[in-house]
């Protein structure tokens, strides 16, 4: 019976999740909303690949698919299925926590990132390329700011 309107209800419990942090399921949550409201999907997904650096070779060989799918995919000629987004949304997601860490420390919490995979469903056979991709990413991202704000100081 249900608390709220008196009527048989199904209830429908979500997993706890213990290590995924807040922030990171309001990102997954967004991107889902950014991918599923877009009249082309694979516009949202190409944002995202830019974002983090991802080239379509890249990016398929994460989703274990061919740089042609993820072109396809992109370009709209192609509907992401659901497990397709679902995969994407995750594994974005842990490269933005990756991202974050990085930021944060010096030295990544392997422990943290680690359970906040498993608990994502993604392989740990992907983790030693989603950290590279990853890190790679936000080093190339930290140049760029550096090399801009050198500039704007001493001037081109």
């Amino acid at each position: 019976m249900c608390n709220t309107c008196s009527e048989e209800c199904l209830k429908i419990a979500s997993k706890q999740l213990l290590y995924t942090p807040d922030w990171m399921v309001s990102f997954e949550r967004e991107m889902a909303g950014d991918i599923i409201l877009s009249h082309n999907a694979g516009e949202p997904i190409r944002k995202y690949r830019r974002r983090y650096g991802l080239s379509q070779d890249e990016l398929g060989s994460l989703m274990n698919l061919r740089r042609e799918s993820i072109s396809r995919i992109e370009n709209g000629s192609v509907t992401p299925t659901f497990d397709f987004v679902k995969y994407f949304i995750k594994t974005m997601a842990l490269v933005e926590a990756i991202r974050v860490e990085r930021a944060q420390k010096k030295e990544m919490d392997v422990y943290f990132l680690e359970n906040v995979t498993r608990e994502s469903g993604i392989s740990r056979d992907k983790m030693p390329f989603i950290i590279k991709l990853a890190v790679d990413s936000y080093d190339k991202k930290l140049m760029k700011i550096q090399k801009s704000l050198k500039e704007n100081k001493y001037g081109k």
